[in-house]
């Protein structure tokens, strides 16, 4: 009776997946580095500017805030993540394996396709309604208030870079390594636009061409 199979690694297979481990905690530490001055920024920025000249919404408007105001958006931004975040997943997963399969057409269809910058725009709003909303509130102390400010805004500016991260896979901390030299030297949009005018070439002849009859 066979209970348990070990991975296979290859032949050097314990030495790859340590050396993998240690590639991928550094990206990973590198990464979560990123949104910390944002987080800093934002605390500092409520501390003095708001806390101390004790700016904040009155208690009825609280209420509103925190029943309304923060679900609301913060559903909203939830949702658009979710979609953001599956479309450009799916776009690395299908560049990962036309590289496996050098499959050159999938690859230069996919190499400059980032998300449309409207999309970005949408998200930002959406994090500065829910941050602001955050910053609006009453906090007993500045410790509680810094926390809770400093984490909202780590958490809302790593998604955004995990999706800038994922949406470039040629570049930045999280690249596709096995994509082929020659690939990332060429010139895709020529190599496009030359690929778009054979089809319009052959799609002009194919509208010259006598039509034949289709029997019915």
């Amino acid at each position: 009776m066979l209970v348990f199979r070990r991975g296979f690694h290859g032949p050097n297979g314990t030495r790859t997946k340590v050396l993998k481990f240690l590639e991928t905690s550094i990206k990973c530490a590198l990464l979560l580095l990123l949104p910390v001055p944002f987080a800093v920024g934002a605390a500092i920025f409520w501390y003095f500017l708001l806390f101390k000249q004790e700016i904040h919404f009155g208690e009825s408007m609280e209420l509103i805030i925190t029943s309304a105001w923060i679900p609301t958006f913060g559903i909203l931004y939830t949702l658009m993540a979710a979609i953001v975040l599956s479309t450009v997943w799916a776009e690395y997963k299908s560049m990962r394996t036309a590289v496996k399969r050098y499959d050159f057409e999938t690859f230069v269809d996919l190499r400059d396709e980032e998300m449309s910058p409207l999309v970005h725009v949408l998200m930002v709003v959406l994090s500065i309604a829910v941050l602001g909303a955050f910053m609006g509130l009453k906090y007993p102390s500045p410790i509680s208030g810094i926390l809770l400010i400093s984490t909202t805004t780590y958490v809302l500016a790593l998604i955004f870079f995990v999706i800038i991260e994922v949406d470039d896979p040629c570049g930045g901390i999280w690249f596709i390594k096995n994509i082929h030299q020659e690939w990332l030297a060429m010139d895709v949009k020529k190599w496009r636009a030359k690929r778009a005018q054979d089809a319009r070439k052959k799609f002009l002849e194919h509208q010259g061409s006598p039509q034949k009859d289709v029997e019915t």
